[in-house]
């Protein structure tokens, strides 16, 4: 009995916090006020930068509420994480990228919908917070989004008299071979657009599920018959022929018995031929700006939205998505909870977006575009950014440099290609965030 009485009062202080936490996101309290209701010590992990995250806690702190955040390797950051709580001294609250979030739910204090209702939730953030969100409740709150954009060569496409980038992917099949400069052996002194290979094209992952999210395939679903997540890349016949349009226009620009022949395996990293001058279309993160133009300040460029399919709807680009969590082991919920409200609201999450260039995930921010036009584009792609539920970053770039790999060498047609890596997928998935929801 006397155990019952100790967890039903924990349960209760997180639901406190939970309150809390929702009275600071609908603003009902205050900056001025939040911390006043914490205490105690809140310790934060992450791989943003402390130059970016240091400055925004300092102003967060006050003399009952101590506020440490610890930077971390990204390459050994959830291992790190895994082996801290193992051992009971992980961080009260983490940062995590939208696809690790489920593989550490066991970890996490899933805020429940009666504290911190779906509806509130959905109509405070972008669309792309969704995967955020279980059946029951919330497992983080998004801070900032980096979605992909198109930079553009201008002196590039000029030369070649065209007055418009595409807007449209169609418009790409007439636009590649006005730009593309290739011997009749395949050698590319000039590419139209980095698309079709894997392994020398930055963010090809991001592009491909870019691609197949916008020919309405989600990639992954809910199974209904067990409520486990499965592959839908070719789940039945309507959705594997949506993936296999994806890539066989992806790969298209690598063939070179194409029309729109851009790209080859033997070429320098798509990011260091647009910075040389010699790609006139580039998809990047907004994030890099600074580094494009540091390394070729006499590069004339601008910058586009991610193109989109012709006479659809509902328009999306890939967004790299940074959310915050509180650990179920912490020891100051209440604190956490005010903390993590704090960071993820409008002032300070701002803030942190512009130290890094990208867009905040708060729509209340959204609404007021920046003065620049980066800015301003920038926002308007994190009002359309998407993501897919990924259960293993590292092993579903692995799948899908595999399937562009086959159908590239005619190892298999697209649609083996396709239904293998949905085979490979439903593994990756059954072998991580399954057993983590089964735990």
């Amino acid at each position: 009995m006397k155990d019952i009485g100790i967890k039903n009062i924990i349960i209760g202080i997180f639901a406190v916090a939970a309150i809390i936490a929702f009275l600071i996101f609908s603003g009902a309290i205050k900056l001025s006020e939040d911390t006043s209701v914490a205490r105690g010590s809140v310790e934060i992990w992450g791989t943003v930068p402390s130059s970016v995250m240091l400055p925004q806690i300092d102003s967060l702190r006050n003399q009952d509420l101590r506020i440490s955040y610890e930077e971390k390797d990204e390459s050994t950051y959830e291992s790190e994480l895994i082996n801290a709580f193992a051992a009971g001294s992980g961080p009260d609250l983490f940062l995590m990228p939208h696809e690790n979030i489920l593989r550490h739910k066991d970890k996490i204090f899933e805020v429940p919908y009666a504290n911190f209702p779906k509806a509130q939730y959905e109509s405070t953030y972008i669309n792309q917070s969704k995967l955020f969100l279980t059946d029951t409740g919330i497992l983080a709150v998004p801070m900032v989004v980096d979605p992909i954009i198109m930079y553009y060569n201008k002196s590039l496409i000029n030369s070649s008299f065209i007055l418009d980038v595409p807007q449209y992917w169609d418009e790409m099949i007439d636009f590649a071979p006005q730009i593309t400069d290739a011997s009749g052996s395949g050698d590319v002194a000039i590419s139209a657009v980095a698309m079709g290979t894997f392994d020398n094209i930055e963010n090809a992952k991001e592009i491909i599920t870019a691609l197949i999210l916008q020919n309405d395939n989600p990639m992954v679903g809910i199974n209904p018959i067990n409520d486990t997540y499965q592959s839908v890349l070719a789940l039945d016949e309507g959705l594997t022929n949506k993936t296999v349009q994806a890539i066989d226009f992806y790969t298209s620009f690598a063939d070179f018995s194409s029309n729109t022949y851009s790209w080859n395996e033997a070429l320098i990293d798509s990011k260091n031929k647009f910075i040389a001058g010699e790609l006139a279309i580039y998809f990047g993160k907004a994030s890099e700006v600074e580094e494009i133009r540091k390394k070729n300040p006499n590069l004339d460029f601008g910058i586009e939205l991610f193109p989109q399919i012709r006479d659809t709807t509902i328009k999306r680009t890939h967004g790299s998505m940074i959310g915050i969590a509180m650990s179920k082991q912490t020891q100051n919920p209440i604190g956490a909870a005010t903390v993590s409200a704090l960071i993820a609201g409008p002032e300070v999450a701002g803030k942190i977006a512009d130290a890094m260039l990208m867009a905040p995930a708060h729509k209340s921010l959204l609404r007021v575009k920046p003065d620049d036009t980066f800015g301003t584009l920038v926002y308007n792609s994190a009002i359309i950014s998407d993501g897919w539920i990924d259960p293993e970053r590292n092993q579903t770039e692995s799948l899908l440099r595999t399937l562009v790999r086959n159908v590239n060498a005619s190892a298999l047609t697209t649609n083996e290609a396709v239904r293998r890596t949905h085979t490979a997928l439903n593994d990756v998935l059954e072998n991580s965030i399954n057993q983590t929801l089964n735990n």
